[in-house]
Order: structure tokens, then sequence, then C-alpha cells
């Protein structure tokens, strides 16, 4: 097959989105599939530079000031190389921003383009927080008591402390803060203000933090997070040996099977498609909160749902090949 990988974007996860971009291009070639790299965020004239710095990415650090200045909006005049390119299909490894939040994959839809992840309208909706909790509530889905908040402000309206206080449309916990302590919170409100025009403040819920991988409308073993900082934020996720990860955690099974009842409700009301994962946290009475779900969730060694495959026997190179034949045939 001919792929062409969307890596990059003009998002503050964008190092992440190589990173992930470069992991599946090899997975790919190591399939014998031609491979493209394409990143929205960079003209066609300039893609064979954009690629000979790769080597240079660090994925442990960002420099969000940097990516204030950039933008997606070379991607419509991409489209047309695309089509002339004539790939099977495009692997979207872009996360956050335009890449996930619907409008990258609303293009691909009116081209008729065939792409993994989402379609746009999940993607969307995943991507809002505030509206992606209201919805499942809706369904009798457990969240943390929420609210949604688009100026600085120096305490909750309701919410007694520890709360969390992150962007409404971010991802890789960007601007996440964990507040313990009642104090004043200008300070963690601006922060998540620089990365999202909303931020919520939740209630903070002890317990364990848990995530349920779904490929091809299966659930996969799920994944416990340890993280030895006490935060999973960004420098966690990608730090080295900063979390411990435990495949197939020890619980009831019953306790797992409700949980991966859940996670299909949650993808289901979404409409989510192809691959993804669902984010949880379990407190001690074993109730299952739903914090997230991820139509477009990491790919690079670090990451949970090429974790939870290979503990299901599916090597990356499959993983990455099953992903594009569930959307091909």
């Amino acid at each position: 097959m001919k792929v062409c990988i969307l890596l990059g974007g003009a998002s503050t996860e964008r190092n992440v989105s190589i990173f992930t971009g470069l992991a599946v291009a090899e997975a790919l070639r190591a399939k014998n599939h031609q491979v493209e790299l394409l990143d929205p965020a960079t003209p066609l004239e300039e893609m064979d530079k954009f690629k000979n710095n790769l080597e240079s990415v660090s994925i442990e650090t960002q420099e969000f000031d940097k990516l204030a200045k950039m933008n997606d909006q070379y991607f419509l005049r991409q489209i047309e190389w695309i089509k002339e390119e004539k790939f099977d299909i495009v692997f979207n490894a872009l996360h956050g921003g335009n890449g996930e939040n619907g409008v990258i994959s609303a293009v691909l839809q009116i081209a008729e383009i065939p792409f993994t992840g989402s379609e746009s309208m999940a993607s969307a909706i995943a991507m809002d927080k505030y509206r992606t909790k209201k919805l499942l509530n809706s369904i009798g889905i457990l969240t943390a008591p929420f609210e949604l908040f688009n100026t600085p402000t120096e305490s909750p309206r309701s919410l007694s402390f520890p709360i969390v206080i992150k962007p409404n449309d971010g991802g890789s916990s960007v601007g996440l803060s964990i507040v313990k302590e009642k104090k004043n919170i200008l300070h963690e409100t601006k922060e998540a203000l620089k990365y999202s025009n909303e931020y919520i403040i939740e209630k903070f819920i002890p317990g364990r933090e848990l995530t349920v991988p779904i490929i091809s409308e299966e659930t996969y073993p799920l994944v416990e997070i340890v993280s030895k900082s006490g935060i999973y934020d960004y420098e966690s996720k990608y730090g080295n040996d900063m979390n411990e990860y435990i495949l197939s955690p020890k619980m009831d099974d019953s306790v797992t099977e409700k949980i991966q009842i859940s996670a299909k409700k949650v993808w289901n009301i979404l409409g989510m498609k192809n691959y993804g994962r669902i984010d949880f946290r379990l407190n001690e009475k074993n109730e299952a909160f739903c914090l997230e779900a991820n139509t477009l969730p990491g790919m690079t060694s670090s990451s949970l749902l090429p974790k939870s495959a290979k503990y299901s026997g599916l090597e990356f190179p499959d993983l990455i090949e099953k992903i594009i034949l569930d959307v091909l045939t």
C-alpha cells in the first residue's frame, strides 16, 4: 500500500505527533508498504527540510511559544498533492489541535480520502472535555464534578479542594494543574488559558488511573498508570522512567468488566471508530469516573495502546496494519 502519514501539526502536541508518525512509518516500512511523511504546518516546498530536521526533535521538551506562531494552513493545498500521488490511505498521526478536533478529518472526508481514526464529528466532541462530560452524564457514565470557565478565576464556584485545572480542548496534559489545598488559583487558571479559550476545573478523584484501549470495536487489556511524581502531566508522560505501566492490573473480574463496558458506552455515544483510548479514575469504592476519550492516542514507544496490544500478542507493525485494514475493508 501507499500511505501518507500526517505528523507534526501546529498543536501543543507537535513533537509527540512527530514521534508517533516516525514510529508508524517505521512499522509500515517493516511490512513493505510505501510511506510518505506530510506536516500540515509546513509548505510542500519546505517538506524535505522538515524531514531532514526530524532527528533533532525531542519528545521530552516542546517550545510552546514557537507553536503560537504556527498553523495548519497548508493542508488545504496539500490535499491536491495527496490526490495526485494516489495514496491508498492517510494515516492521521497528528495529536491535538486541528489534527484531532475534527477539522483535518472533515477536509479528508469532503475530499473522499480514506483516513485512520474517528470521523470529524466524533473527534470534535471528544476533544471538547466539557461537552463530552455533559454527554456522558446524560447516559449515566460517571465523571468528576466539573465547572467550565473562559476567564481567570481565584477559586471554583462550588467545588471543594483538591481540584484539577486543565484546558478544555488540550491534550498530553499540557497546562494541567492539580491543586490539593485551598488557595488562590489565579496563576493556574491563567496557565490553562494559554492553551485553550476555555478551561475546566473538576474535583480530583483519588484512586487508580486506568485506560481502556479499543481497536476495531474490540476492547484490549486495561493499563494502569502509576506516576512516580504523583501527577501524570506532560513531563511525567514523556520523561524517562517517570511512570510504571501495569498491563492487565489486578482487580476483580467484575470491576474490569464494568470498566470495559463503560469504555464501550463512551466509544459508542461519541461515535468513535477505528482505534482510540478511554481514560478512567477508579476510587476506593470501585467507582469508575471517565476522564476523557482519546480519538488519536499516542503511538510512541511509551504509548499505552501499543503496550496493551503487544500484551495481547499484537506486535506494533501488525497493530498499525490492522488499523489501516480496518478502514479499507
